[in-house]
C-alpha cells in the first residue's frame, strides 16, 4: 500500500524543545505522575514518553492500514454495501 505521507523519525533529544501548555484532569496527572515515579522519570518526560510511543504506534498501524480510522472506515463501507436503502425496508 503506497501512502502519501511522510513520517520522519526523529530524535527528541536533537529537536528545540518548545512549550506545550496542557490541560488534563487531575486523576490523569495523578495517574502519569505514578507512572514516572515508577519508571524513574520526570513527569514531563514520561508524558513525552508516552505520546511519542503512541504516535510512533499510530504511524506504523496507519502504514500497514491497520489504524483504528481505517478499520472503522472499512466497517461503515462494508455495512452500506450490506444494508438495503432506507427506501427498500419493508413496512407491515
Amino acid at each position: 500500500m503506497e501512502s502519501n505521507y511522510v513520517f520522519a523519525i526523529s530524535n527528541p533529544m536533537s529537536e528545540e524543545r518548545i512549550r506545550l501548555p496542557l490541560r488534563i484532569s487531575a486523576s490523569l496527572k495523578a495517574r502519569l505522575a505514578v507512572l514516572a515515579e515508577r519508571e524513574h522519570r520526570s513527569l514531563n518526560k514520561q508524558i513525552e514518553f508516552l505520546l511519542e510511543r503512541s504516535v510512533s504506534d499510530e504511524e506504523k498501524e496507519y502504514e500497514t492500514g491497520n489504524s483504528n480510522r481505517q478499520k472503522s472506515e472499512r466497517v461503515k463501507r462494508k455495512k452500506s454495501a450490506v444494508a438495503p436503502p432506507s427506501s427498500l425496508k419493508l413496512r407491515w
